[in-house]
């Protein structure tokens, strides 16, 4: 087998990379074993200074490193650029506030790094999905096995050079080109000693099983339901610029995208009018030119798959209001979308969707809103849109979501759920992979 590598915006093959043997990944696992134990030695400043260097060489080649997401999973070169930016942020982030996060090595009580970790990260977003997890597991003191996305061989490619380049140990970070029963094979192999993932429930639930079977601790990442309520006295210029930024940012490929809008009526024509006035001019083109507002998708699967949910709902009574349909030439671009008068049984919202569509939901009362609501929590956000602050939080109550926000948007604090959650300012937990020590000393 081989990860090939397309270019989104052509849908022409860049290059093509081969899958490790099972040599070839046996040595990196006896290597990576061995540098985590060589690692966990180390002082905590010299775990801060590789970090300091991987934020260096981030900053230093922010360009080549967002060109290559560009041309790899479509995403805008600007975009592209802000991601290379948060990571560098991050690697500074715990280079300094690190240490402070760890108690003494001569303390009653540690958190000492468990080894060799396995982070199997998805393909939206390359760079930061790997280093808010790499930069304080490093600093815990575990080496790293990483494994992205099957469409992301060069990306991978890259962060491997930038730990070669920043100093790093030989063996702690490895970026694996391996199929799905050779990662199977790692979850069970007891050198490894703990998860990371992100992506969607029924590759976390396979995952899960594994890991659970060896007692292996995990932390996760799900996508999960999200949802916008407008009621009638919302601010209509605030709730459609939510609108546009939660779902159509990085062209709606988002785990945590908003997938739908429900309308009161006395705001939704006005909704409608306006959010389709915005959406059209959001026009696909070159993702490297910095003045392109939307580029393509990942892969051709993936716009197939969205075009075919869009063509079901208009089967079915919705209405296309921008957009939805294929745009001729090369590329996997898809329009920027909007779908009127969607019902909650379509497949287009009760699926989560990856890709630059808005569905519209008009809802003829609060109660309706409450019915449609129905069955979608309680691991989703709700993002309620309103001037009465009171009647928002009391149907916010009645909601069935684990969180309801009022005039704030779903996006904010998103992050890995585990038992140690998360650190202030919505960061990984640098504790996340660490067993507790406890010494007590008697005469």
């Amino acid at each position: 087998m081989a990860f090939i590598s397309y270019h989104p915006a052509t849908g022409t093959e860049v290059t093509r990379l081969n899958t490790l043997s099972a040599a070839e990944l046996e040595q990196r696992v006896q290597q990576s074993q061995l540098a985590a134990q060589t690692w966990r030695q180390s002082s905590v400043s010299d775990r801060s200074a590789l970090l300091n260097r991987l934020a260096s060489l981030l900053s230093a080649n922010r360009e080549r490193l967002a060109m290559c997401m560009t041309r790899e999973m479509g995403k805008l070169l600007n975009e592209a650029l802000a991601e290379v930016d948060r990571c560098a942020l991050e690697c500074n982030y715990f280079a300094t506030q690190g240490p402070a996060m760890l108690p003494l090595a001569r303390s009653m009580n540690t958190f000492e790094p468990m080894g060799s970790v396995l982070l199997l990260s998805s393909w939206r977003f390359p760079l930061w999905q790997v280093f808010r997890v790499l930069a304080p597991t490093l600093m815990a003191g575990n080496a790293v096995l990483l494994k992205l996305a099957e469409n992301l061989p060069l990306c991978a490619r890259e962060i491997e050079s930038l730990l070669t380049e920043a100093d790093a140990p030989n063996g702690l970070v490895f970026s694996l080109l391996i199929t799905k029963p050779q990662v199977a094979s790692l979850i069970i192999d007891t050198r490894v000693k703990a998860l990371a993932f992100s992506g969607n429930r029924e590759d976390a639930s396979r995952v899960a099983a594994l890991a659970g079977q060896q007692l292996k601790p995990i932390v996760l990442e799900l996508d999960e339901t999200e949802l916008h309520v407008i009621l009638d006295d919302a601010d209509l210029n605030l709730a459609v610029a939510a609108a546009l930024r939660s779902r159509f940012r990085n062209a709606g490929q988002l785990g945590h995208a908003a997938r739908g809008f429900m309308v009161a009526p006395g705001i939704a024509d006005s909704f409608v009018t306006k959010l389709s006035a915005q959406l059209a001019e959001w026009q696909p083109g070159d993702p490297e030119q910095l003045v392109s507002t939307l580029g393509p998708l990942a892969t051709q699967m993936q716009r197939d798959e969205l075009h075919f949910q869009v063509q079901a709902a208009l089967a079915d009574g919705a209405q296309a209001v921008v957009g939805c349909e294929l745009p001729a030439g090369a590329g996997w671009y898809y329009p920027a979308s909007l779908l009127d008068w969607v019902h909650p049984q379509m497949t287009v919202f009760r699926q989560q969707l990856s890709g630059p569509l808005a569905c519209v939901l008009r809802a003829p009362n609060v109660e309706a809103i409450i019915d449609m609501c129905q069955g979608l929590g309680p691991d989703g956000t709700v993002s309620i849109w309103t001037r009465n602050i009171a009647q928002g939080e009391q149907l916010a109550r009645q909601l069935p979501f684990g969180t309801c926000l009022i005039n704030r948007e779903p996006c904010q604090d998103k992050g890995y759920r585990s038992q140690s959650g998360l650190m202030a300012e919505g960061h990984f937990s640098i504790r996340a992979f660490c067993h507790t020590k406890t010494l007590r000393v008697s005469a």
